[in-house]
């Protein structure tokens, strides 16, 4: 009796202050003062405990983003199970993470947000968000023209608005590089790629995105933009680079790759499903393949400095020569790693030619 009076009154307390959202859709727009924070729900200062939700919700909520403004939002949710989406207008999904308090940045016209809570009245979900809008400083251009046949040019986080410009005609592609750190893979999240040449352009996506897709994002002008938000106070090496659409065709997946100047570095190479991969890294010096967690018996990997190109091809490596090519090093300001075929390979680089050797740790 006392142990059932112990669960009554801890469900009664979970209820107690519980927001509802059911079969309601909220809509978040900018308040008259700009300078302003906006909390959901309302009622909430960001001071006090994160809201609970009550139990049985679909909530969607939209936040709107007025032209030439865009919005830093945090979000505070702990969900007993996963859920809880993102959707972008350029029409990619990214789940909320319990716990994450590091911002995102959304442009104009706005995000989804979808979350939802089931039936057990016995749990405790809580979520709530700050939203802080900002104009748009005055940006000066970085522009960067890309001509057909030429490899990819990688750029750094900058102040200014980067924008890569192709032929007249032509249609470029975008490509994101890790982060050396991966820890700090949540910076991606602020930045913001435009297809055009202005932050008024459309919207297409962020360089988290196209991380963690692997894949190429292409616009179907010669005109593609990014805005770094400040990271480049932050970060000093490339997180992005742009080239012709023509010479990424045929590429399943292709991104860069980051390394810490000194240690042991592991770039992955995922051919699954006998995808046609490319990884690049951007560094003016020279870099050494170590060894490689597993080679299978399929895979194919070429090796190219500057350019991929048949005359650039420095190291052809397989399942029955690779390990007698190893240490093999790699020079250029870019180097290529073409895999052909499947599999996936966890390849150790380094730029530490203390550790050039395969046998040194």
């Amino acid at each position: 009796m006392i142990r059932s009076t112990v669960l009554i009154l801890a469900s009664f307390a979970l209820a107690v202050n519980c927001y509802e959202c059911m079969n309601n859709t909220v809509v978040i727009n900018a308040p008259s003062d700009i300078s302003k924070p906006v909390f959901y729900p309302d009622g909430w200062d960001g001071q006090s405990s994160t809201p609970q939700i009550s139990e049985n919700q679909q909530c969607v909520m939209t936040i709107n983003v007025p032209t030439g403004y865009y919005a830093t939002v945090t979000f505070y949710k702990h969900f007993t199970e996963p859920g809880g989406y993102l959707y972008f207008p350029s029409r990619k999904i990214e789940l909320l993470q319990n716990d994450d308090y590091n911002p995102y940045i959304f442009p104009s016209p706005m995000v989804k947000i979808n979350i939802g809570t089931d039936n057990r009245n016995d749990v405790m979900n809580q979520f709530g968000f700050k939203v802080v809008y900002s104009k748009y400083p005055t940006l000066e251009k970085n522009i960067i023209n890309i001509d057909l046949g030429s490899p990819p040019v990688a750029a750094k986080p900058s102040e200014k608005l980067t924008t890569f410009v192709g032929d007249r005609n032509s249609m470029m592609s975008l490509m994101g590089f890790t982060m050396a750190d991966n820890s700090k893979n949540y910076l991606l999240r602020q930045t913001a790629i435009f297809g055009g040449d202005s932050t008024d352009s459309t919207y297409i996506g962020s360089l988290s995105q196209i991380l963690n897709s692997q894949q190429i994002l292409t616009t179907y002008g010669n005109k593609i933009s990014v805005y770094t938000f400040g990271l480049d106070k932050l970060i000093d090496y490339p997180l992005f680079m742009g080239q012709n659409q023509v010479d990424t065709m045929g590429l399943l997946k292709y991104n860069g790759a980051n390394c810490p100047s000194t240690g042991n570095c592991n770039v992955t190479l995922n051919g699954n499903w006998g995808a046609h991969v490319v990884v690049v890294t951007s560094y003016d010096g020279p870099e050494t393949i170590k060894s490689f967690d597993s080679f299978p018996d399929t895979g194919v990997l070429n090796v190219y400095e500057n350019n991929v190109s048949n005359t650039t091809c420095i190291a052809t490596l397989n399942k029955f020569n690779y390990l007698q090519q190893l240490p093999l090093q790699v020079n250029g300001n870019m180097k290529f790693y073409e895999l052909r075929a499947g599999g996936v390979y966890n390849m150790v680089v380094t730029r530490d030619t203390s550790r050039a050797s395969r046998h040194q740790i």
